[in-house]
């Protein structure tokens, strides 16, 4: 009975036989239920309706945003399915299907710097279909490794290249909760050879943290000392750094946009990271109905305003004369990519 009940849990019903279904109907068609069964799934759920109406209005008045709540809130129920989809939509089609769903801006300026040889940072947020725009640079051919949690619940595709072998294997840059110090160095130390070698290295830079590699922010009024990997990993490396937002579209198609941030010196990683808060809160002044993260996990609610203690390596390790302590993992109490 416990294997039936797994078997038919609703992950199994959502990801295995609805966003399948729902992805042979076409993007537009497909789309389309998929927010409706975001708007219909809250309907039944008053008390996360609440919370939810609540969250908006907090950071409606935090970015003294002109937007109203009955204006925004049909597109945030609908973003809540689709937020959860991932990039399943995106699977089983050929590059050119899936580049033509996206409206790109500064990926120009993306190439050329890596073309350079030097490497680039990106850097992420988990902003509306964040996991999308992953795939859309792999698709692009972007000699991509992220130095994130493996996201769980992604496409085929997605894993597919996640397991790939070759030079930099991402399987060995993932982060985990329990890494040791010693293994999360490691990681720190092969993302550095990769972008040595021209490759593109993905973060997430809006992650609250306690511990090191942390820099103090603001984001929705609250403040979070958060995760500041990225700044260390560019002071280090002299890599230049593009922020990565991704949003969703009508019919199912996908905004992207790669803003550069260029190159940090010693000392500028505090403010490298309040410019990142706010072009991210920016987009989501722009687009409140792709913040489904941003309102709804726990890390981000008021009684979250102290970032959450995890378990952190030694300080004190260090690379090429540099001191750097990378922790061990994300420090989400959600889980975000389970």
């Amino acid at each position: 009975m416990r294997r039936l009940r797994h078997v038919w849990s609703w992950k199994f019903a959502f990801y295995d036989v609805l966003l399948p279904a729902l992805r042979a109907l076409g993007p537009a068609r497909g789309d389309w239920i998929l927010g409706r069964l975001g708007r219909l799934t809250l309907a039944f759920q008053p008390r996360r309706r609440a919370r939810l109406r609540s969250a908006l209005r907090r950071a409606g008045a935090a970015l003294d945003a002109d937007w109203s709540t009955p204006a925004v809130w049909p597109g945030l129920a609908a973003n809540l399915a689709r937020f959860q989809a991932r990039d399943y939509p995106l699977d089983g089609q050929d590059d050119e299907a899936v580049l033509a769903r996206f409206d790109v801006r500064g990926y120009d300026r993306l190439r050329a710097a890596l073309d350079r040889g030097r490497g680039a940072i990106l850097v992420g947020s988990h902003l509306g279909a964040h996991i999308a725009g992953v795939h859309w640079l792999y698709r692009r051919g972007l000699p991509l490794r992220l130095l994130v949690q493996r996201p769980r619940h992604v496409s085929h595709e997605l894993n597919r290249r996640f397991d790939a072998e070759g030079p930099h294997r991402q399987a060995e840059l993932f982060l985990r909760r329990d890494l040791s110090p010693a293994v999360a160095v490691e990681r720190l130390l092969r993302a550095r050879a990769a972008l040595r070698d021209g490759m593109a290295i993905y973060m997430n830079g809006d992650i609250p943290w306690s511990g090191p590699n942390t820099c103090p922010g603001r984001l929705l009024g609250r403040s979070h000392r958060m995760l500041a990997i990225w700044t260390e990993l560019a002071v280090l490396t002299r890599a230049p750094v593009f922020l990565v937002f991704c949003t969703h579209s009508p019919g199912g198609r996908f905004s992207l946009e790669i803003e550069p941030l260029g190159w940090l010196r010693p000392g500028e990683e505090a403010v490298a990271v309040a410019d990142y808060l706010r072009q991210l809160e920016a987009r989501i002044a722009n687009s409140p109905a792709d913040a489904v993260a941003h309102l709804t996990w726990p890390c981000y609610e008021p009684r979250a305003e102290t970032a959450v203690p995890g378990r952190l390596p030694r300080a004190g390790r260090r690379i090429g004369g540099s001191p750097v302590r990378l922790v061990g993992a994300q420090g989400h109490r959600h889980r975000p990519d389970r």
